[in-house]
């Protein structure tokens, strides 16, 4: 049984993720499912790999899997007034939560594919997709897995993670090999990193003629 991935759009870091996990990849594919078990993922999105061999396991008994995205909005939250309309015809009651179809997975068999074939076709009739994959979903009534919000929530922790180690490796300043002395004024020593001396005298100079002045 296949499979892989189906990005919205070119993304080197999942490319090449998948590729170290031997997973096929196809950008902007034409065929709704490409694979026995696809991963539909929006370009940008951080994969949380670790999870993704368990996503594969419940669609043995699941047709569709995917995370939900937040506690605290609904479907009555988000997208336009016309479009909430159209979605209420189908859904009957907007208090429900809403997926996070950045990452989502699909078996192929025939609810799955009407799933996708209905989401695909909901998402010309309006611009939000998790209200285009609800009333994909509504219409089809594929056995759907819903995975914990953690699963996302986790991704979005480890890129704040990433971006806050990141902006630190940017504000580090690597030594230079070892500290040296300067004498800044008759008995008056500092340290600092070899090369930067010239740098800490004209600091010193500048600092005092301020407090003279």
């Amino acid at each position: 049984m296949t499979t892989g991935i189906v990005l919205t759009g070119p993304d080197r870091d999942v490319e090449a993720r998948a590729k170290s996990l031997n997973l096929a990849v196809i950008v902007d594919a034409a065929m709704p499912l490409p694979f026995d078990k696809t991963l539909f993922v929006q370009a940008g999105t951080r994969v949380p790999w670790d999870l993704v061999p368990a996503a594969w396991h419940f669609l043995e008994r699941w047709d569709a899997a995917v995370p939900l995205w937040r506690y605290g909005q609904t479907a009555n939250d988000v997208g336009s007034k016309e479009e909430r309309k159209r979605t209420q015809e189908i859904v009957r009651d907007l208090r429900v939560l809403l997926h996070s179809v950045e990452l989502l997975f699909v078996r192929d068999n025939e609810p799955g594919q009407a799933l996708m074939r209905a989401y695909f076709m909901e998402r010309q009739n309006g611009n939000d997709l998790r209200l285009a994959f609800l009333r994909a979903l509504y219409t089809v009534k594929p056995r759907l897995c819903v995975l914990p919000i953690s699963w996302m929530a986790e991704v979005q922790a480890r890129a704040r993670q990433d971006a806050a180690g990141r902006r630190r490796e940017r504000i580090a300043r690597p030594r230079q090999g070892p500290l040296v002395t300067v004498e800044i004024s008759p008995g008056r020593l500092v340290k600092c990193n070899a090369g930067d001396e010239e740098k800490v005298l004209a600091w010193h100079r500048k600092m005092l003629g301020g407090h003279n002045g």
